[in-house]
């Protein structure tokens, strides 16, 4: 990822990063380090057609390997007691308690050039299929089956003639993490239509499996078991057309979470280790019900309204429930809350919709309030004194101040449910030119989207409003498309977090269809992101200071296909 050298200089925390030799060298590259990407798939699939419905059968494979821009080392893990660098210096203060000062400035930076990369696996055998039934109750099942393996496994790598030697119990001899999700999911809808009404009714059933393993678990083993039923209907009622949804969800989140103490040890220098407490098995139980309804109407042949009401409940995932431990892509120690109780939301749209002549334009208006909102924040500081207090009490004043501060460089993060409400608004306006061999469009669209909950303050990492130009030309063999997004400087933060400077982000896409022998099309892509090469940060992100959306990339896709 390239990002520019001038703009870190502005930064708002340059002033925790001066004197670091690694993130001066990283700005002089002119790029992330780590953020190199590369992965390979294989699909095979094989179905048979008829009168009577379908069948088919697919396996899909990916391999891919990518670079970890951004990898917060906890300071316990290696033996040194504090870690006064986010990322700069990758590992190279790890072993410091070790060897001292002057084996960190030997070779600090070439740690900071450490590979810190992960690695995925994924296998995914589809089975699809549909019967159709000539008279009865039931015109049609379409049904599925999935079975998904999917692992994750992030690894360190020295630099060639890095220490290797004579880092036992340093470095990484700890080994991979290993992040393994086994899932299978079965999936029916049933056509019950008839000559008054259009009806389905659904079932879904998932078996999932989550584990990880290697030091830096943060999680326990869990296993999530979902069987749902839903029902949809529409109708239309002269001049009204009617959508009505029905869901019920029942859920078991399996999972336990382990008590973390930290104790302090006296070495020759004082040396901070975990250990592992006592663990506490859960198993929570969800019935959520939802529904839906939607009233549509048609004024002539170019305007329509439509207005949404709904009501949704949704279950905490295993993560919000049991993660206790350090989360190091987002630099937190996150711990999940095994209480938490479903969201509830009240949910109403409104859209206005309008085509004539080419012109077109539609804007919808939305307001959500959710009971039990959701959401991961970092502790305040009268948390982090509670913490102190604790410990200092137990192992003494010196270790309670110490431990009150971030663990380790990870800031404290806790799932937590509170009242909410995000409202907002999406509005797209454009025209469209008949030219000689093709159309032409030319459009615009604003979206925006505010949050807060009840007491006043705002929900954490909501994006940023922006408007969106587009000009795309058609015709048969050939699109062409040129968008500006213009994202709005974020100052609607949550409670620790900095403001996000706006940016513009000049995209071109043009791809060209060619016919082949026999039929088969070749269909030949280019396209080249960000030509104005901005620095740009994703709000949303916990790592948008270190970790810079890609700078100005090009790109190139070949496609055939046969018919």
């Amino acid at each position: 990822i390239l990002h520019s050298d001038e703009e870190h200089g502005d930064h708002e925390g340059e002033e925790e990063h001066e004197g670091e030799e690694g993130h001066g060298h990283e700005e002089d590259r002119g790029f992330v380090a780590n953020s190199d990407f590369e992965s390979k798939a294989t699909r095979f699939g094989v179905s048979k057609a008829g009168d009577w419905g379908y069948f088919g059968v697919s396996v899909n494979k990916s391999d891919s390997v990518y670079g970890i821009p951004f990898h917060q080392e906890p300071a316990g893990a290696h033996g040194h007691g504090g870690h006064g660098d986010e990322h700069d210096d990758e590992h190279g203060d790890e072993h410091d308690d070790e060897h001292g000062d002057e084996h960190d400035d030997e070779h600090g930076d070439e740690h900071g050039e450490e590979r810190i990369f992960s690695t995925t696996k994924s296998e995914v055998i589809n089975v699809a299929g549909s019967f159709l039934f000539d008279n009865g109750i039931v015109n049609q099942v379409d049904y599925f089956f999935r079975d998904s393996d999917y692992s994750l496994t992030e690894q360190h790598a020295e630099p060639e003639g890095g220490h290797e030697e004579g880092h036992e119990g340093h470095g990484h001899d700890e080994g991979p993490t290993v992040f393994l999700n086994e899932a299978r999911e079965f999936g029916a809808i049933i056509d019950l239509s008839n000559g008054f009404i259009k009806q389905k009714l659904s079932l879904n059933i998932v078996d999932e499996d989550l584990s990880i393993i290697g030091a830096e678990a943060f999680m326990n083993p869990a296993k999530n078991e979902e069987f749902t039923i839903g029902y949809f209907a529409t109708k239309d009622l002269g001049d009204f057309h009617i959508d009505f949804g029905l869901r019920h969800d029942q859920l078991d989140r399996k999972g336990s979470v382990t008590e973390r103490e930290e104790h302090e040890e006296e070495h020759e220098e004082e040396h901070e280790e975990e250990h592992e407490g006592e663990t506490t098995t859960f198993d929570r139980d969800f019935k959520n019900t939802s529904f839906a309804l939607t009233i549509g109407r048609s004024f002539g042949d170019n305007f329509d309204i439509n207005i949404g009401w709904s009501l949704v409940e949704r279950a905490p995932s295993a993560v919000e429930l049991y993660m206790n431990g350090p989360h190091l892509a987002t630099a937190r120690l996150e711990t999940g809350d095994p209480s938490l109780e479903a969201e509830k939301g009240s949910n109403f749209d409104i859209n206005f919709a309008y085509e004539k002549d080419g012109f077109f334009g539609s804007l919808t208006l939305f307001n959500h309030d959710v009971d039990n909102y959701i959401f991961l924040i970092d502790e305040i500081e009268e948390d982090h004194d509670e913490h102190g207090d604790e410990h200092g009490d137990e192992h003494g004043d010196e270790h309670g101040d110490e431990h009150g501060d971030e663990l380790g460089g990870l800031i404290r993060a806790n799932y937590l449910q509170q009242d909410a409400e995000l409202k907002g608004y999406e509005l797209e306006l454009g025209k469209v030119f008949d030219l000689a061999r093709g159309d032409l469009t030319v459009s615009f669209a604003r979206d925006s989207l505010s949050g807060e909950f009840d007491d006043g303050t705002n929900i954490p990492r909501m994006v940023p409003d922006r408007n969106i130009y587009s000009v795309v030309y058609s015709e048969p063999t050939l699109d062409l498309s040129l968008r500006l997004r213009d994202v709005h400087k974020q100052t609607d933060i949550g409670f620790n977090e900095t403001v996000s400077e706006g940016y513009e982000m000049l995209d071109f896409r043009v791809s060209k269809t060619f016919n082949v022998d026999q039929g088969a099309e070749l269909t030949l892509s280019l396209f080249a992101n960000n030509l104005l090469n901005e620095v740009a940060r994703n709000h949303a992100s916990f790592v948008k200071d270190p970790v810079p959306l890609p700078g100005r990339n090009y790109g190139i896709k070949l496609s055939l296909s046969n018919f």
